[in-house]
């Protein structure tokens, strides 16, 4: 059975291993074809040994994924062969099959999008917490966010949308902002760049409770220049690899606060299963849609990454079902 495992830290060691196939599901298991899991940053971070998470190696990685039950264990009642589910957050998904705890598995309606599916724990539920846990938005106020154009900031615009909220997405090239706009449905993107007002005429009126960040650098700074008074900006991500360039005067005079976010903590993590279960009819057509750069075969898994290492959501695909 083909498996992707980290043998040594560093993105060059991320190798393809024939291993022994799984074991059949015992009392409560369930065992899982993996179809599709994607290659995110945070996979990376692990393989560079700079994540909170330093497994003794080697390890399988892939933090996310999705598949179909080929086989139930006893006791095993909701679920049945075919039944297509979102894997466990760090289920060390880089493997063809895999055996679960059934109380682990989301199941999916029939005619989800399992490439949809296999990044929704990560992106889909981070959004819906971002949206939920810092700020009581109330429709009609707004939310600005930077990474626009990823597809964390495809669900933001997405749930943010259908709660009413008003949506500023900043993006860095000129380019991608037409893009923006049509793809994820934001009301206004806007380049990520020194110029940045408050007293911009298309944002002016509006009440920006809630920023997201997911750049730092002087991105964040921009964030909090164009906060109301007594907003929040929460950060998720640090993609500049630089500190934040907040100034004193918008903590002082704005009384704006700043938090930090991470799903893996504790209290994030027990509500993943919850949160994940009430998205998943969105991961249905005319769902909210993640953009996709590229999928490959776990037998290229050399090509896969050095394409997520220069950016772009990739997929890794593992074969049909048996």
């Amino acid at each position: 059975m083909n498996t992707v495992q980290l043998i040594a830290y560093g993105d060059k060691n991320i190798v393809l291993r024939d291993v022994d196939e799984p074991s059949q599901p015992g009392a409560g298991e369930v065992l899982v074809q993996v179809r599709f899991a994607p290659i995110n940053f945070n996979d990376l971070m692990v393989a560079w040994g700079v994540y909170d998470w330093k497994p003794d190696l080697p390890e399988v990685l892939g933090n996310e994924g999705a598949g179909v039950v080929l086989a139930i264990g006893e006791g095993v009642t909701d679920l049945h062969p075919g039944t297509p589910v979102v894997l466990p957050f760090m289920a060390r998904s880089w493997r063809e099959r895999m055996v679960v705890s059934a109380k682990e598995l989301i199941p999916l309606p029939p005619d989800a999008d399992l490439q949809q599916a296999a990044m929704a724990t990560i992106n889909a539920v981070t959004a819906a917490l971002l949206l939920d846990v810092y700020v009581n938005l109330q429709p009609g106020d707004a939310v600005i966010y930077n990474a626009a154009s990823s597809g964390l900031g495809h669900w933001i615009a997405g749930l943010a949308s259908r709660r009413g909220l008003r949506t500023i997405g900043l993006v860095r090239k000129p380019k991608d902002v037409a893009q923006v706009r049509a793809s994820s449905g934001c009301d206004i993107v806007l380049v990520d760049e020194d110029g940045l007002s408050a007293d911009d005429p298309r944002i002016v009126g509006l009440k920006i409770r809630l920023a997201l960040d997911g750049v730092g650098g002087a991105s964040a700074g921009r964030l909090a220049a164009l906060l109301s008074l007594d907003g929040v900006l929460v950060a998720y991500g640090a993609a500049s690899h630089e500190p934040m360039h907040i100034s004193a005067q918008h903590l002082i005079f704005k009384r704006i606060s700043v938090c930090g976010f991470f799903e893996g903590h504790p209290k994030h993590r027990a509500k993943i299963p919850e949160t994940l279960t009430g998205l998943v009819d969105l991961l249905r057509p005319g769902g909210i849609q993640q953009p996709v750069a590229a999928v490959y075969p776990v037998t290229a898994i050399e090509t896969a990454v050095e394409h997520a290492v220069k950016g772009g959501k990739v997929l890794l695909e593992f074969g049909a079902l048996e």
